[in-house]
């Protein structure tokens, strides 16, 4: 194998791709091709390790205690470690007779120490290695994507003035400046006047231009802190319909971010289609609205943003879709006497491709039920139009055991949590994740209260609730060879469900009001339930499931299957095979973890 030829075979393996041309050249001088028999014990707690192994061609077992945990194979090295921590609980062993690359401890431990990035992989914390590890796949395509501030975009001046100023001084100060609003500062709290408010007031109602500005400053104004991500000022953006965020620096007014320069630096649409969804005038506009989603999330994918931030954000819009149909559909006597929530994947805001309807109405007692029948069966059918599928188990406000009065649905949480049958679980579960998105909010969050008041001290049902997570086999088997079936895994049943359903369990049992699986692993942490680093792992790990199965669902769009959890094993290559073990031997993890802390074992 020439110079040139061992730099192409090495620049091609994780995380070598990271050094720089001169590293890569010291890294290929460094290496020496080594060849051992079969059964020849290369490392084992007796014997340190001298080299990093990076594999050309055979196997090579990883036993501890003598049972094989894992299998390396062409371009895998191992065992970094051993090196860097100068000792392991490991043994190596041929298993196919090796040819191998040999690097010197020495000369791999200057390279960790030379490239950052490089040494970033080569660390104990697994949490870590994955993050690491993704940021390969993500970091191609991602032109900073993820990684913008919000002052990396441009920010107006601010023009401050205080509540008893002119309108007149005020606007002649914002001129000097050469902004486009005026916060106006009274006491301790801040309002906007921006060119609309001065129209409204001084234009149309007759207000005295030369009367103090406090009067018609809008309360309260939204504000980020400086550092914050420009991703997330593009949600708060989405969220609020907005044009203007207040920029702040350890609590002082640094700027103003406006909506055009920040979609000018993302340059895509993503706030346009929220502004079309606002402006629709007719169910046929909204429905043209939502069909721009799915560039949003290709869009966004491709560029390497994680799959929690994609689904917020297509969560916003979605909620913008249901309120404003509400608003379309429902005649307007009726709509502040209820509250359309929406449940499941929807309520965790974790649904991106528009997958089955999970909703349900909640009518205030007093007020005749039937008279949103209709109107929540035209609901039902819009949303089929507008590629929203139809649920397989009915749980849709069409359906009147998901449309009824505040007492009606407070009779069934009680019979939920006395006498559970195994359908009323999981309809705990999907009503525990909702989240309001018309009507009136008190409602649900009435509801709520109720739900929280009544599971203290019933360990038993939280033990049967939590039992569900652990349900399906995890596909992983040994030496942590990937389980499949006509070469596709569920990754559902496999990682997903059983991480959603046991964050749920732990969420409430706690009490936790947030409904996303990833915030609810934050809280959780906050309350000592789990440890910091337990934690980082289970994130890695759900947001490694969504995405694999987000890339698959992405590369079906137009078949039947486009919908489906199935990821098909052939189609991943090596570092994705490698991160979705490393995935699985986490859900394993967090199994034996709600197993210990529900004492699932002692229930039937």
């Amino acid at each position: 194998m020439s110079l040139h030829d061992q730099k192409a075979f090495l620049k091609s393996i994780h995380p070598f791709e990271r050094l720089e041309n001169k590293e890569l050249t010291k890294a290929v001088n460094s290496m020496n091709i080594a060849y051992y028999k079969k059964d020849e014990l290369l490392i084992s707690p007796e014997k340190t390790s001298k080299f990093l192994y990076l594999i050309i061609k055979g196997e090579v077992g990883e036993y501890h205690k003598d049972e094989l945990i894992k299998v390396y194979h062409n371009s895998n090295t191992f065992d970094a470690d051993s090196l860097i921590y100068e000792k392991t609980e490991d043994s190596f062993k041929v298993l196919e007779e090796l040819i191998c690359f040999e690097m010197k401890k020495e000369d791999f431990l200057s390279l960790l120490d030379s490239n950052s990035s490089f040494k970033e992989f080569y660390i104990s914390d697994l949490a870590n290695k994955i993050h690491s590890a993704k940021q390969k796949e993500y970091t191609t395509q991602m032109s900073g994507f993820m990684i913008a501030r919000i002052t990396d975009s441009y920010l107006h001046a601010p023009c401050i003035v205080d509540t008893k100023t002119s309108i007149m001084n005020a606007l002649y100060r914002m001129e000097e400046i050469k902004t486009n609003c005026i916060l106006v500062k009274d006491g301790d709290e801040y309002g906007i006047v921006t060119d609309s408010i001065l129209r409204k007031n001084v234009l149309y109602n007759d207000y005295d231009k030369n009367a103090p500005i406090g009067p018609i400053a809008l309360k309260p104004i939204i504000t980020m802190e400086h550092d914050d991500f420009l991703f997330n000022a593009l949600l708060s953006f989405t969220k609020n319909s907005i044009k203007r965020i207040i920029i702040t620096k350890d609590d002082e007014i640094i700027g103003v971010l406006e909506q055009l320069d920040l979609l000018s630096y993302f340059a895509n649409h993503t706030y346009l289609v929220a502004v079309q969804i606002k402006k629709a005038t007719s169910i046929e506009e909204l429905k043209l609205a939502s069909h721009d989603f799915i560039n949003i999330i290709k869009k966004l994918h491709a560029k390497g943003t994680k799959v929690e931030y994609i689904s917020k954000l297509i969560a916003e819009l979605n909620e913008k879709i249901y309120e404003k149909l509400y608003e379309m559909i429902v005649p307007e006597h009726l709509r502040k006497d209820a509250c359309l929530i929406v449940m499941g994947s929807e309520g965790r805001k974790e649904q991106m491709l528009k997958t089955d309807q999970d909703n349900a109405l909640i009518i205030r007692d007093g007020v005749e039920v039937s008279q949103y029948k209709e109107c929540m069966k035209e609901f039902t059918q819009t949303l089929i139009e507008f590629g929203f599928p139809k649920c397989d188990g009915n749980i849709m406000v069409s359906n009147q055991y998901w449309r009824k009065s505040f007492n009606d649905f407070q009779d069934e949480i009680f019979r939920w949590l006395e006498a559970p049958n195994k359908d009323d679980y999981m309809n705990l579960a999907i009503f525990f994740d909702s989240i309001a998105v018309a009507g009136d909010f008190e409602l649900i969050n009435n509801l709520k209260d109720i739900i929280y008041k009544n599971i203290k001290d019933k360990d038993v049902f939280l033990a049967n609730f939590a039992k569900a997570a652990l349900i399906f086999e995890t596909p992983i088997g040994m030496f942590t060879k990937l389980i499949s079936t006509n070469d596709q895994i569920d990754m559902k049943k496999g990682g997903i469900f059983p991480i959603v359903q046991g964050i749920r369990s732990l969420a409430l049992e706690e009490g936790i009001r947030e409904t996303n699986t990833n915030d609810r692993i934050r809280l959780l942490v906050k309350a000592n339930i789990l440890e910091k680093k337990f934690a980082n792992l289970i994130e890695e790990a759900f947001d490694t499931l969504l995405n694999l199965r987000l890339k698959e669902r992405l590369s079906c769009i137009g078949h039947e299957e486009d919908a489906n959890n199935f990821i098909y094993v052939q189609n991943l290559n090596q570092l994705e095979a490698d991160l979705l073990k490393d995935s699985f031997k986490i859900v394993n993890k967090f199994k034996n973890f709600l197993s210990h802390h529900f004492k699932t074992g002692m229930v039937s």
